[in-house]
């Protein structure tokens, strides 16, 4: 089959005998299974499955995790090297416990992306299971995976297309297309329109499409492309070229992990180097001391806090309807700095609603939305009609309820519409005034149906009453249906018709169309002659039934916004986040529903595609920014829009539930597919499912990833800072060869152990109601700037100091050396100190006690019990001889206790001088209050 034939223009008989198809009889069984084995089964192409081992060994892709597995390299050559009666825990105990480190990380991710992905797999429920079709003169159903070129398809309402096909017989056809193309309303199919060679798949009307579905009339098709080959297909072909992007917070940390270790390399070389040339050691004792140095440098903690921080957003985010496929999403919206939505099913509901009615002269305005029935009738005092003593409404009610094929019904606690969506809008209406069709329905006989099309742009039924009347009702387009109009229906009865009043009549049809809704107009006529039963009456007949009509209203619909949007949008535009939408629908309609959800401000404008198509990428990226609205749009189109965001420096989120928005979806910082309405595609495409398919939850998701980019820089801040002391005091004791260093196993001790749990604390602090109040940070911005990296080489200094000080302090015990004693007391006060320090690490500006809580629960707890799990090592007298500690008497823990917490006001006179100006206030990017 050649890729570049067109197969919606063109005769179709042509068609057929290119497939050397038979209408009528449809391929042969042999020849389908020839065709088969030619082109394979009709089946996209799928995924290949993730290697759970690829997966597990993709933890291990980080700066830092390499470095620490570097460390344990090291760590394992000197217990190698060292020789003697050591055990091997005493040997290989720094390696064992940087590994065990390593691999509690790699679980951890391991194990929150598998169940990411598990939740997943239980919305898996698109496919088109089966087909029915014309295989050896006789229609049969079959797998739709063995459909092939050249069968002929039988359609009707509710059918899920199978394959693309042209169509070749229609019979009042429309399909659904909005998980393909955007647009929200049915699109009308006519086998014999003439299209141009260049028609967008929008207005393709001679085609179907695979993942589409037919929700109104009958029609033949032959198949045309199957499996990769149809436009569903070829967008999994584009997604899949299309690289999954690395989140703004796995950059982040990738280069502040490339920093710290070739940081960390570089130091550990120098006093290595150092060592050598004094020559007083061993190589393999400076090797230890070159891994002291790293491993105090090194926030061993990080990783591992970085992802349980993440992993517990990551359940907070499931319970709020938010399912992360990627522990690093969570963060990625809290710096969004735009938000590209879909409007049909993600701004909108996807279920056309009523929302005004004009009838008897007068206008009306109808609550509620979507399909459910529940809802009122409000004239414009804003109160509740009486249909039954309203004989225009009633009659507009009856006439709706008749003059339709759908079929409303109760599914998962909601409504669905079995049929055309505008036509099960009218039937909600006509339930929402009290006329439901059930009701009239039974006692009007259906004697003649005048269908829908393209042309007639209006639909008649004729009835026969209980009383023996026969009715013709009629609904259409405003403009074609009241110049047929000879009458109206008024409060008072039935009137003639003016110029005048038709012209008011066409006056309200304009105005309702100028907010964007879509307007029908509803007809009537008591036929005076009998009507043809056999349906053998000519076509002359049925202009006749539908001429000297008499009005009775107009109704007025739209696809209503989602509940809750409105104020997301708002909340988004609080934050600094700008939302676009980006849809296949009309660009009027899409421009109301952006002003009525506040989308719409000064100054912004509105592209088509076909626009769009005329701007080259660099007028279109330096309009870009003032664009609100981009409607009828195609799937490469909206990559380009997601590119030229990315190109202009923003961080860019996508959300999206069709088949179209995949490719987007992937190429974006972070795409979020719907979990309800959307499709496998979009889901696989995207970094985060909205499991109730609510926008609102992406304002919960900024919110939350705010909160945790802000936490992560609290816990990198204290666990950097408090490394500093660690790393001066190694540096001290390196280069002053009377001062025994500490052990690589006091150190990780430290940073895991005593620094570990405060750390997690920081990363679970409550949330600033303030952050969403503030603009999205820059993309350019580090982890941490300028002011925080002082703020660390100041903590260190004092930390550093104090523990230093300790080497010299006069304290000991008899045959102990006092040298030896002060590092088992610097070891303390570097695990204790840290843990007063956690409390400054709330903010980097504001006092610990201007902070509310002062003391958080989580945060004391975790204190408390950090320092309890230190005593261990220095009161159980089994593990002084591992951590090399000694009893301390009640003075030494006074002193000991004092020096530790002298950290909190020496950091609160930092914090002073910068709000007072003394030091400068804008040098990093931590927020004012954390």
């Amino acid at each position: 089959m050649e890729a570049k034939v067109i197969w919606h223009a063109g005769a179709c008989e042509a068609l057929v005998a290119r497939f050397e198809a038979n209408p009528a009889h449809g391929l042969t069984e042999a020849e389908a299974e020839a065709r088969l084995a030619k082109y394979g089964p009709n089946e996209l192409p799928a995924p290949e499955p993730p290697n759970p081992w690829k997966r597990f060994f993709a933890q291990f892709a980080n700066p830092i995790v390499l470095t620490l597995l570097v460390a344990a390299v090291v760590a394992t050559v000197n217990g190698a090297s060292t020789h003697g009666g050591a055990s091997f825990l005493a040997r290989f105990g720094d390696a064992i416990a940087i590994g065990l480190i390593v691999v509690l990380n790699a679980v951890l991710g391991f194990y929150q992306e598998r169940k990411a992905e598990q939740a997943l797999e239980a919305l898996k429920n698109m496919q088109t299971p089966t087909a029915r079709v014309r295989r050896g003169d006789q229609v049969k159903i079959i797998a739709a995976s063995t459909l092939v070129p050249g069968d002929i398809l039988e359609i009707e309402a509710g059918d899920a297309v199978p394959a693309d096909a042209r169509l070749l017989q229609t019979i009042d056809l429309a399909t659904q297309e909005a998980a393909l193309t955007g647009e929200s309303l049915p699109i009308a199919k006519d086998a014999r329109a003439q299209l141009p060679d260049d028609a967008p798949i929008g207005d393709r009307t001679t085609m179907l499409f695979t993942g589409t579905s037919i929700v109104r009339g009958k029609g033949r098709a032959v198949v045309v492309a199957t499996g990769k080959e149809t436009e569903l297909g070829k967008l999994s072909v584009l997604m899949s070229q299309q690289e999954q992007q690395k989140t703004p917070l796995e950059q982040r940390l990738d280069h502040f992990g490339s920093r710290v270790l070739w940081a960390c390399l570089a130091i550990s070389a120098v006093m290595f180097a150092w060592g050598m040339v004094r020559g007083e050691d061993t190589w393999h004792v400076l090797l230890l001391e070159a891994v002291s140095l790293a491993v105090a440098a090194i926030p061993e903690g990080l990783p591992a806090i970085t992802t349980i921080t993440l992993a517990l957003g990551m359940q907070r985010m499931a319970k709020r309807g938010a399912i992360i496929r990627k522990l690093a999403a969570v963060e990625t919206l809290g710096s969004a700095t735009v938000i590209c939505s879909d409007k049909t099913g993600t701004l909108t509901q996807n279920e056309m609603t009523v929302r005004e009615i004009f009838a008897g002269t007068l206008s009306y305005s109808v609550t509620g939305t979507g399909y459910d029935p529940k809802g009122d009738i409000l004239d414009l005092g804003k109160n509740v009609v009486d249909v039954a003593a309203n004989a225009a409404l009633g009659d507009l009610l009856a006439t709706i309820a008749l003059a339709n094929t759908a079929e409303l019904e109760p599914k998962d606690g909601g409504w669905r519409v079995i049929g055309d969506p505008t036509e099960g809008a009218l039937l909600t209406l006509a339930a929402k005034g009290g006329v439901p069709k059930e009701s009239v329905v039974p006692s009007h006989q259906i004697v003649k149906e005048i269908p829908f099309d393209s042309d007639r742009k209006r639909m008649t039924v004729v009835t026969l009453d209980k009383n023996g009347r026969e009715v013709a009702h009629t609904k259409g387009s405003a403009d074609v249906l009241i110049p047929r109009c000879v009458a109206h229906q008024t409060v008072n009865g039935v009137e003639e018709l003016t110029d005048e009043i038709r012209h008011s009549i066409l006056a309200e049809a304009e105005r309702m169309s100028g907010a964007s809704l879509r307007v029908l107009a509803v007809a009537r006529r008591d036929l005076s002659t009998p009507v043809s039963r056999d349906g053998s009456a000519s076509n002359g007949y049925d202009l006749e039934i539908e001429e000297r009509l008499t009005f009775v209203g107009l109704v007025g619909m739209i696809d209503p916004p989602r509940i809750g949007v409105k104020e997301a949008v708002k909340a988004c535009h609080e934050a600094g986040v700008r939302a676009v939408m980006i849809t296949g629908d009309h660009k009027l309609t899409a421009v109301a529903i952006a002003k009525e959800l506040g989308l719409w401000d000064e100054g912004a404008i509105a592209l088509t595609g076909a626009e769009l198509e005329k701007l080259t990428d660099e007028a279109l990226e330096r309009r870009i920014d003032s664009v609100r609205v981009f409607a009828r749009v195609t799937a490469e189109q909206k990559l380009r829009i997601v590119k030229a965001f990315k190109t202009r420096g923003h961080i860019v989120a996508m959300t999206g539930d069709g088949v179209n928005d995949a490719p987007a979806l992937r190429e974006a910082h972070i795409g979020i597919a719907m979990g309800k309405q959307g499709t496998d595609v979009a889901r696989e495409a995207a970094d985060m499912v909205l499991a109730d398919d609510n926008f609102a939850t992406i304002v919960d998701a900024v919110r939350e990833g705010r909160a945790i980019w802000r936490n992560i820089q609290k816990f990198i801040f204290f666990l950097l800072s408090s490394n500093a002391g660690l790393l001066v005091t190694v540096f001290v004791a390196s280069v002053m060869p009377s001062l025994p260093g500490l052990r690589p196993i006091m150190i990780l001790w430290i940073n895991l152990v005593t620094n570990g749990l405060p750390a997690l604390a920081l990363g679970i602090d409550p949330p600033d109601p303030t952050q969403m109040r503030e603009p999205p940070r820059k993309s350019t911005s580090g982890l941490l700037g300028t002011r925080d990296y002082l703020g660390i080489a100041a903590v260190g200094v004092l930390m550093g100091g104090l523990a230093v000080a300790c080497y010299y302090w006069p304290w000991g015990e008899p045959g102990v050396r006092q040298v030896d004693y002060g590092r088992a007391v610097a070891f303390s006060l570097l695990a204790l100190s840290p843990l007063f320090h956690a409390l400054n690490c709330r903010s980097s500006t504001e006092s610990m006690f201007a902070l509310r809580p002062i003391l958080p629960a989580t945060l004391l707890l975790s204190v408390v019990v950090s320092a309890g799990i230190h005593l261990v090592a220095v009161l159980v007298p089994s593990l002084r001889e591992v951590f090399k500690t000694y009893a301390l008497s009640g003075i030494e823990w006074v002193v000991l206790v004092t020096l530790s917490a002298s950290i909190v006001p020496m950091v609160e006179g930092l914090k002073l001088l910068q709000r007072i100006g003394v030091v400068g206030k804008n040098l990093g990017p931590m927020s004012r209050r954390a």
